[in-house]
Parts: structure tokens; sequence; C-alpha cells
């Protein structure tokens, strides 16, 4: 989702740990009709352009714009929470039917390496998983997106980018669970531990590679001095005036509009893959000043540090997370391994015991149903046992789905710090930056559909960012510069 994360897989609950600003989404909302396209300002610095108004300090929509931007949100959120019940009822059933140990030894039949068996069976049970999602994903990111006019792809391009998520899913959490299986078979009592470490350096490499591994797949790139050497003028200007360098060669053009009507911006990657992407949509909707309040939050996200700072925060309550997920994935496979006792056949006439060591269960174990019956099958391994990733899913889905709260409060707070940079860097370039912030905002939100008036509960559980009104606000009435107040966040050079 733009705004808050998706329905999460294995190795997607696990990723998910790296920043949520690494997808960020610059929400930033419209507050006059519709901006000119981006054009190198004429206008000095201290300077009112001539003609131009101060933007009103709201989120302000006309009636139908925000009935149809309230309707859009609220389906989206219906759909995220409608999304994890359906994972969660999708991971049961392949536990419950017998699915995910008849799979388990399906594969084992097919090779005795570990490492085959751990392949094989994620890729087969992942692709299952995604295919009973497949209707929802549709609907979600093809359907609803094409009803409310943000949508420019094609049924072709977006059933590519599907497949492209899968095929990557998979390749990462074939990865993840050979991890993971290798660490519960060494260590049964630590294994939550080991993973947790283990899963820092592989978090790093996916955030480090993703730039040019991932990315790239969906979307094309252009350097933005090719594209807009004039707005690259800009915005050197502008981190220059700051004392600050973010190297040309870092900054893109992300060819957006081919699938989307969206307007975005965003930062990615970790020292030398890290790169700061303005969609050409904002490009075209946004003016120059407009765009280097944009750029400049992103440059906050850049120069403060935000992606390793929200990594080792993230990381912290993830060690917790997976504690609670190993006390309770045990103690789920506990109580499905705990079938009735088996009763041994004696011998008739009350004589002495048969030798026979051959036992029945107690009828009541066959009225147990298949459920009881894949209890058994993890009797001996347990955790270890492949056929135990759907409740691994479920235990992860979970524990993810109750800290999103604290997850996103901590993306919020860097969010927040972002805006807040964002005005300092360009106090002195832009020539008023208030202005051109809460522009840049309303256009933005405008263009995405937000939603005008998110209740508390959504925007706790939910939001990666303060709310567009929130945002608005703040842009409107944060002038240190005008108050003989110093900046909070930007020294400036002497």
């Amino acid at each position: 989702m733009r705004r808050f994360g998706s329905p999460l897989l294995f190795a997607l609950c696990l990723l998910a740990i790296s920043p949520s600003i690494a997808a960020s989404q610059q929400p930033a909302p419209p507050a006059t009709p519709q901006a000119p396209a981006a054009t190198e300002s004429k206008t000095g610095v201290g300077e009112q352009p001539a003609g131009t108004k101060t933007a009103e300090a709201h989120y302000v929509l006309t009636p139908e714009q925000r009935a149809k931007a309230i309707a859009f949100s609220r389906a989206e959120y219906i759909l995220y929470f409608a999304a994890i019940a359906l994972a969660l009822a999708i991971y049961a059933f392949l536990w419950r039917s017998g699915f995910a140990v008849g799979l388990r030894n399906r594969v084992r039949s097919f090779s005795a390496r570990r490492w085959v068996q751990a392949a094989l069976f994620v890729a087969i049970f992942l692709t299952a998983v995604r295919a009973l999602e497949s209707p929802l994903d549709y609907y979600w990111g093809f359907v609803l997106e094409h009803r409310y006019g943000l949508s420019t792809q094609g049924i072709g391009s977006w059933v590519a980018d599907w497949g492209k998520d899968l095929g990557l899913t998979v390749v990462v959490s074939i990865l993840l669970a050979w991890v993971f299986y290798w660490l519960v078979r060494r260590s049964p009592r630590r294994w939550w531990l080991y993973f947790w470490f283990a899963s820092i350096p592989i978090t790093l490499a996916f955030i480090v590679v993703e730039p040019y591994v991932v990315e790239p797949l969906f979307y094309r790139f252009t350097p933005l001095e090719r594209t807009q050497p004039a707005l690259t003028d800009r915005i050197e200007k502008m981190l220059g005036h700051a004392g600050l360098a973010i190297s040309r060669s870092r900054i893109y053009e992300m060819e957006a509009s081919a699938k989307t009507r969206i307007v975005n911006a965003y930062v990615s990657g970790w020292g030398s893959s890290k790169r700061l992407v303005v969609w050409d949509t904002t490009l075209a909707k946004l003016d120059s000043d407009q765009t280097l309040l944009v750029v400049g939050h992103e440059a906050g996200h850049y120069v403060l540090h935000h992606i390793p700072k929200e990594f080792a925060f993230d990381e912290m309550i993830f060690l917790v997370l997976f504690y609670v997920g190993f006390l309770a994935i045990n103690k789920i496979i506990a109580v499905s391994c705990d079938s009735p006792p088996r009763k041994e056949e004696g011998g008739g006439g009350g004589g002495p015991a048969s030798t026979s060591h051959a036992t029945t269960p107690d009828p009541s174990f066959s009225r147990r149903g298949a459920g009881l019956a894949q209890g058994e099958a993890l009797r001996e391994s347990g955790v270890a046992d492949l056929a135990s990733l759907p409740i691994m899913l479920i235990v992860l889905t979970v524990v993810v789905f109750l800290a999103s709260p604290a997850l996103n409060g901590i993306s919020r707070h860097f969010e927040h710090q972002a805006d807040q940079f964002g005005l300092e860097v360009a106090y002195g370039v832009v020539a008023d930056p208030n202005t051109a912030d809460v522009q840049s905002f309303q256009i933005m939100a405008q263009e995405d559909l937000e939603d005008p008036d998110p209740s508390p509960f959504i925007r706790f559980w939910l939001y990666t960012h303060p709310s567009t009104e929130e945002r608005i606000r703040f842009a409107a009435t944060y002038k240190p510069w005008a108050e003989g107040k110093p900046l909070e966040l930007l020294e400036r050079p002497k």
C-alpha cells in the first residue's frame, strides 16, 4: 500500500525490518487546483512572486474531491485488514489440510539434500499462497487503482510485475528459510536469537543491492541532470547553501508515469548505493520551488541518516518479536503434537502381553481430523520440520501486525524530521519555503487521493507519515527565521 505495509509473506516479514522510508511515499498535498509543470524559478531569494497567494494552511478539497479521496482511502483500509485476514486463513488452510506435510514428503522423496528440499518446498508453498491471494492482489493493485484513475498500467504490465514480485519473494524466501531451518536444527532453544543476528547482514545486503537489482526490474531511471539540468542546479545550490553535498550522480528521475499518476519521491539504498529518486509525475505536477521542498524532505532522510537509525530501532523491536514468536511457535507445535496416548495390543484371555509391538490409536484420535494428523507429523522434528512453515508464517504475520503501531510510530517521527529539514534547507533559496511546502503537500495529496480525515486509530496503526493535514499545518507555521530563532536541524555555514 502507498501509505502502509502490504500483506506479509515470509521474506517480507523480515525485510520489513528495513526502514519504511526506503520505499518512502512522500505524501504531499495539493493546495491549488494544479501547479504548472516544473520550471526554473525566476524569482530571487526573499522576493514574493508576482500574483502569488499564500496557500491555505489546510488540506483543501472540493466536496467531490473529498468524497472520492475518502472512498478510495476507506477501500484501502478495508483491503489492508482483509489481506492480513486472508493470509492467515490461507496459512491455516495449507497447514490443517495436510498440504504442507504432503509437500514436505514429496520434496523429501525427490532429494535427500536439505537445501534442495528447502528450495523446492518454499518455492511451491509460496507460489500456492500467492496464487490463492491473486484475486485480492488483482482487485487491490489493478481494479481499484484504475477505478479511481490512479493507474495508467495495462493488464499485461501488471501481470508481469506481479510475476517479478513473486519471483523475488521466492528467491529471498528460499535463502531465509534455508538459514532459518539450519539454525533451528543446530540450536533448538536459541534459534530465535541466532536468526535475529543472521537477519541483520541479510537485510543490510538487501538494502544495499535493492536499488541496483530490484528497482530497475519495475521502472526506468535516468540521472535527473540529463532531464532537468536547471532543477538539478537549483538542488545543488540549495544543498550547497546549507553546506551539504549530495552527488548529482545519486539524484534520479523515475519514469513512474508509465504505470501510475501518483506523485511521489523517495530515498533508497545504503552507502555507495544510496540514491534520491523523484518521480516524473512529481516533476509534471509541481513547479521548481515546490519540487525543491520535496527534494529537501528526501535529502533530510539522506543527511540525517534516517535509514541506519530507523534500521537500528526496528531491529531492537524485531529482537523482541523474534523471542515472542519463538515462544508462540513452540507452544502451537506442542499443542498440535499433543495426540492421545496409544494403547498396546495385549494377548487374549488376560494372558501375558503379546510380543507384538503393534499399536492402535485411541478411537478419539481418528475423530480429531486432519489437524491432529499434521501435529503427529511434527512430533519428532518440531520447528525444524519444513512442514512447520505455515505455522511460522501465521506467528510472524500476527506479531509483525501487532508491532505495526510501534514500527510506524518510529517512521512518522523520522518523516516529521524530514519535513522540518526540508523547510530549513530551502530557507534562503526558495522565496517562500512555507507556501511552496504547503502547496507541494496539497498537490501531491490531492493527486494521490490522500484521506482528508483519517481516524486516530488508522493514523496510529497504519500511517508511516503524519497525516496530510498535520504536515500542511506544520509547513505553514514552522518559521524560526521569522521569529529570530536558530534552525534546529541545520547549522548554516559561516
